[in-house]
């Protein structure tokens, strides 16, 4: 399941998307402001979707910062500002797609997939010799057969994948597999076994106190 930020001070609108959204099978969290965007951005999200005009700033300049900060995640801009020069400033700040208000939900919808699949549909992530990752759908595949690991599992390993090669803190594990619920220590211990039985002890290396490193296959 795809995990998306939506950046929409219009109550009405954000709802909307929301609920659309999940209705579509992606899991969706919303925010209003500048500053709210800014905290939630780095918690392992696969794509963002951003108004222009926002609380505490505008969109524009929070993509820009997030890109110097080093964050890659797809962005889509929805926007009444509609000239040239403010789609030039959309894309120039780092965006994928920009959206103009207003717009019907369905063409969303389409711009989500076409970023998605542009993003990660072309490519499988190869795991070892016998595995790949599908990064659009998060599922393991042994050729073209699922491997059968439990949702957590998958979701931990497309976080992994998605940060190849950098540690991983427990923070940003918890906020990714459990959002707002009480995240478990000892869950996320029996997932990282089972990744190892699954991919190779030395795949995934453990930085105590810390988090962990996903070793990318080679």
């Amino acid at each position: 399941m795809n995990r998306i930020l939506i950046l929409e001070d219009e109550p009405a609108l954000n709802e909307m998307m929301c609920d659309f959204l999940e209705g579509e099978g992606y899991k969706v969290t919303s925010c209003a402001s500048y500053d709210e965007a800014v905290g939630l951005a780095s918690k392992g999200f696969d794509l963002f979707i951003f108004d222009v005009k926002i609380i505490g700033g505008n969109g524009f300049e929070l993509l820009r910062e997030l890109r110097e900060s080093g964050i890659k995640t797809p962005c889509i801009f929805t926007t009444s500002l509609n000239t040239t020069d403010d789609v030039q400033k959309g894309f120039s700040s780092g965006c994928d797609d920009y959206l103009k208000k207003p717009f019907e939900l369905s063409e969303l919808l389409v711009r989500v997939k076409n970023v998605l699949r542009r993003v990660f549909g072309g490519l499988l992530i190869k795991l070892n010799n016998e595995l790949s990752f599908d990064a659009l759908q998060k599922r393991v595949l042994r050729g073209n057969q699922p491997v059968n690991i439990t949702k957590k599992e998958c979701d931990l390993l497309a976080l992994f994948v998605a940060n190849s090669g950098k540690t991983v803190t427990r923070d940003e594990i918890y906020t990714h597999l459990w959002g707002y619920d009480e995240p478990s220590e000892m869950s996320l211990r029996v997932y990282i076994r089972k990744l190892r039985i699954l991919l190779g002890n030395e795949r995934i290396i453990s930085h105590s106190k810390v988090g962990y490193e996903f070793v990318p296959f080679e």
